[in-house]
């Protein structure tokens, strides 16, 4: 398979994301995030690259051409065996020696002419060395380059038969994705080479958010906030499900700044998907789990005034994933990475 080396720039205001299929491993690289103003090198396999249409304007593309370069074969150039030439130069110098021997002069001439002899006995000798000694160390510099590109995230979270109890006791398990955050992978391994050795069927959370594996570690569904399901479960715990509700919401009202989205919103997901394109808005997230949204943070329509400025109840996307805020407090309850 051929591969080459692009470099990507968010030249626009909000993060973007794009896939691709790695070239060291052969693996799928899905929804790599690029930060505005950040730029990144990826190896890639020709062919595989792929960014949402409304993205394309966005990223700067620069194909740096095939990798590993091809100018890299040249290495072995400075075999030259022009080296090894000298040896005619001592020839010629050996044969000059008699004619000038009739003059006294010449006496000087054979002095330098055996030095000579012995100068290219020793190139000679190094020149074989000096080629095998590159030809490893070039092996040993491409070897590495590719493998170090784009390492496994570890997940330490909880697995279970249900949702409910994957969230509330499950069995602690450390399974691997490539987006550092929980909520925005479609696919787990149980290895951090990116194998999967065991049946990974069933539910599994990072204490916020639940969602369900396939027994190869694909996402079925989507992924949903814990509290939501677990909540309605003990009928007593009604009661103080709302207390740390507000305590979250005031959190950055006082001490955190804001994430800035631009969101396609509907009273559902394809309408959500459709409006993105259409006519995003401008929406504000909370930091919580870093750049997202994500599953159980809180968005907002204005940040003046953030306690009455929640966005209401629907569906919202980025041209990519959905998210979808039910009860009336701006809250992320579910999501899909992939739902557009």
């Amino acid at each position: 398979m051929a591969c080459s080396k692009y470099t990507l720039t968010n030249t626009g205001s909000t993060i973007v994301n794009f896939s691709y299929r790695r070239c060291d491993d052969s693996l799928w690289d899905y929804q790599v995030e690029l930060s505005p103003n950040q730029t990144k090198n990826i190896w890639v396999i020709n062919g595989t690259y792929t960014v949402a249409p409304s993205f394309k304007n966005t990223i700067s593309f620069v194909d740096n051409g095939p990798f590993p370069p091809i100018a890299a074969t040249n290495t072995p150039t400075p075999s030259n065996s022009p080296t090894p030439s000298p040896t005619i130069t001592p020839t010629n110098t050996a044969t000059n020696t008699p004619t000038p021997s009739v003059t006294a002069t010449n006496t000087g001439t054979p002095t330098p002419t055996p030095t000579n002899t012995k100068t290219p006995t020793q190139t000679q000798t190094s020149t074989p060395t000096n080629t095998p000694s590159q030809t490893p160390t070039n092996t040993q510099t491409q070897t590495p380059t590719p493998t170090s590109t784009s390492p496994l995230q570890s997940f330490n979270v909880y697995s279970g038969i249900t949702s409910n109890a994957a969230c509330e006791a499950g069995v602690s398990v450390t399974i691997y994705a490539f987006n550092s955050l929980f909520d925005q992978n479609t696919q787990f391994y149980t290895t951090s080479t990116g194998v999967v050795t065991t049946n990974m069927t069933g539910f599994y959370s990072d204490g916020t958010s639940v969602t369900q594996l396939a027994s190869n570690g694909s996402q079925v569904g989507i992924f949903s906030l814990c509290s939501v399901l677990v909540t309605p479960t003990p009928t007593a715990s009604s009661t103080s499900t709302p207390t740390p509700t507000p305590t979250l919401t005031q959190t950055p009202t006082s001490t955190f700044a804001w994430y800035t989205y631009s969101l396609g919103t509907g009273v559902t997901a394809n309408d959500a998907c459709l409006a993105f394109s259409a006519s995003p808005q401008t929406i504000y997230g909370s930091i919580a789990g870093g750049v997202g949204p994500n599953v159980g943070e809180f968005l907002y329509e204005a940040t003046a005034r953030p306690l009455t400025d929640v966005v209401p109840n629907g569906f919202y996307s980025n041209g990519t994933a959905w998210y979808q805020v039910t009860g009336g407090l701006g809250q992320i309850t579910s999501s899909d990475p992939n739902g557009c």
